[in-house]
């Protein structure tokens, strides 16, 4: 890993000479340097305006030492804001003495141009603060530097004078370095043994210098290690809530043996003596600009339950507000379950491993229902068949996304609470079952997710102008779009229609002097030949080649597995109702189904060009029996 090479070099202890040699007038003066100072910012934190508290790095090597600075930022044309992983050029800057460091404020600043954030993922905690740039605390009674002036003492006077002080000692943090009350870190405060009183999370700063909070664990990790160029380590986190809100608190290290098994979940605790940094929001998505960091010398002390604290803390986004959520934001949801599809289970591409899913249907009081994706171990948050029984149910942490339309997804950190003691719950339960029509028919509860995927229809001639248009204006994005569309197979070509996975991560086998061998798992076992089907298909209104894999060309070849049409084509064999290779082709050909269309691009010779991949194929014949089947039990129902 390496600096960038224009970062200016022993910067902060050219800083912690001057101020050594100039004393205090070194703090009324404003700097100007004759050439661009260059520091590379590792976090990010908002204070006013235009204002940001900074952590960054300068040139010197080796790489250990970090400093918190104030950076006033102009305005910018594009409104970019962005500063981590940034390397910032001034030429101006003040020092202010602060209780326990020097604050540099940065001025004349300029944003170089290029991205470091892959750098600054893994020096940021790994690094402690230069310990010549800290205070050192002095007791009530003993005079700072400026009183001493202006009683006129002389340096000898003043060496006597304390002297005659009793001994202070320096206080030191987890890295051996003189720190802010006992931290080693500027900007990161430490609490002291003085605070006796709990403050509520919500008043917890980078500038609380005692601190004791009392709060309940809404949720702990699982224990996570990293290597990085200092070696392994392990950490895991908590959330921590009470009345005023809730913070998360990261363990590192050997605190981990410490306080894995003492901290639980739903239990109370006292807690000090930890560590206020800025917020990482790469991977902490709650709502609180600080996160705490703890260690084997934090105060934790186990507290009888108090029923003022609340189990679990969430900022409920009413459902009806989604649709104007930007896509990837992180928002807490609560509902009713109103309908539940089938557990299914999809291949990772990069991976090839197999993860489940299972798509929900949640309802509120706001009259706007939406899909929820609950992916992998997630779905053990609940017990069998709990989902048919429409529970109520509180998701903290999913993820909005876009799937012709906005939809929900669980995330590793999403907690699931069913039947959860908040407000917004209880409101949504009384709304819904108090309609007239009753949540099951409000909402169609109970109807089959055979047809719950079959949404709004389009022609084929909307589906090319729309994907054209997205097409021109760059607004596919990496997932694409996608359409729902009635039409019928016109064309599928035989000559190539299948590819030889591998059984195990289902990557493309080759075939070596006749024995097969998967380049990436080594198997050698023989493949399971799947579907790749390059088809055309048509409406009344235009006609597009698309390709359909796997089970979804199952589905069109009438559930025939590709390694007997294989096998058909090879030896010329005919199945037991005495069709042959030619006969299972054209018995898909001339079928109408009901298609979920997905448009991307790829790039063919250095031109974009649009993708067509059927992900979804369902006979139209089956399709219409399902939706009858449906609205007769509807009509039961309503007599």
């Amino acid at each position: 890993m390496s600096l960038p090479r224009c970062l200016t070099p022993d910067f902060f202890a050219s800083l912690a000479d001057s101020i050594s040699q100039s004393g205090e007038q070194f703090f009324h003066e404003i700097h100007e340097s004759s050439t661009a100072i260059k520091v590379l910012c590792l976090q990010q934190s908002s204070v006013a305006e235009n204002k940001y508290l900074v952590e960054v790095l300068d040139g010197s090597l080796p790489v250990q030492y970090k400093h918190t600075c104030l950076a006033l930022v102009p305005p910018t044309v594009d409104g970019d804001k962005q500063l981590l992983g940034k390397v910032i050029s001034f030429n101006q800057y003040k020092v202010t003495p602060t209780k326990s460091r020097y604050l540099i404020i940065l001025t004349r600043i300029v944003i170089l141009p290029g991205d470091y954030r892959h750098l600054t993922c893994h020096l940021g905690a790994s690094l402690v603060y230069n310990p010549r740039l800290s205070i050192q605390q002095r007791p009530a009674n003993q005079p700072t530097t400026a009183e001493t002036y202006q009683r006129g003492e002389t340096a000898e006077q003043n060496k006597a004078h304390e002297a005659a002080q009793p001994p202070v000692k320096k206080p030191t943090g987890p890295y051996g370095a003189a720190g802010f009350h006992g931290s080693g870190k500027p900007v990161v405060k430490t609490a002291e043994a003085g605070a006796t009183n709990p403050i509520r999370i919500a008043d917890l700063t980078l500038y609380t210098p005692k601190w004791l909070i009392r709060a309940r664990v809404s949720s702990k990790s699982q224990i996570r290690k990293y290597n990085n160029q200092w070696g392994e380590g392990k950490l895991f986190s908590v959330d921590l809530c009470d009345v005023g809100g809730e913070i998360r608190a990261t363990i590192f290290g050997e605190a981990v043996n410490k306080w894995y098994h003492f901290l639980e979940e739903k239990q109370v605790y006292s807690i000090s003596g930890g560590q206020i940094r800025p917020a990482n929001k790469k991977f902490n998505n709650l709502k609180h600009a600080c996160e705490l960091t703890l260690d084997e010398n934090s105060q934790i002390q186990l507290y009888h339950d108090d029923d003022s604290i609340p189990t679990l803390c969430c900022n409920i986004v009413p459902l009806s507000q989604i649709d104007q959520t930007e896509v990837g934001s992180i928002v807490d949801v609560v509902g009713i379950v109103a309908r539940v599809k089938d557990t299914k289970s999809i291949q990772h591409k990069s991976t090839g491993t197999n993860v489940e899913k299972r798509d929900v249907l949640l309802c509120d009081n706001s009259d706007t229902p939406i899909w929820i994706t609950i992916w992998g171990n997630k779905l053990q948050d609940f017990q069998n068949n709990e989902l048919e029984s429409h529970p109520l149910v509180c998701f903290k942490g999913v993820k909005v996304g876009d799937w012709q339309g906005r939809k929900l997804d669980t995330q590793g950190s999403t907690k699931i609470t069913i039947d959860p003691p908040i407000a917004e719950a209880i409101e949504n339960f009384n709304y819904l079952n108090n309609q007239q029509t009753g949540c099951h028919r409000r909402y169609d509860i109970g109807r089959p997710a055979a047809d719950a995927n079959i949404e709004e229809m389009f022609s084929l001639s909307h589906i090319i102008a729309a994907s054209n248009q997205a097409l021109q204006f760059k607004s596919l994005g990496d997932n694409g779009i996608t359409f729902t569309t009635r039409a019928i197979v016109e064309v599928i070509k035989e000559s190539v229609f299948s590819w030889p996975a591998c059984q195990d991560c289902h990557r493309k086998m080759s075939n070596d002097a006749g024995k097969w061998v998967c380049p990436r798992c080594h198997s050698k076992q023989q493949p399971r030949h799947t579907y790749i089907l390059s088809m055309k298909i048509a409406d009344e209104s235009a006609h597009l080649w698309a390709i359909a894999v796997a089970g979804v060309g199952e589905d069109i070849m009438n559930r025939m597995p590709a390694g007997e049409v294989l096998s058909m084509f090879e030896t010329g064999d005919t199945t037991a109702e005495g069709k042959n290779f030619m006969n299972v082709f054209e018995e898909a050909r001339l079928s109408e189904f009901i298609f979920k269309v997905k448009v991307t691009t790829q790039k063919y010779m250095d031109e974009v060009r649009l993708k067509y991949r059927i992900i979804k194929a369902l006979r139209l014949n089956n399709y219409l029996n399902t939706a009858l089947s449906c609205r007769i039990k509807a009509i039961k129902e309503i007599e």
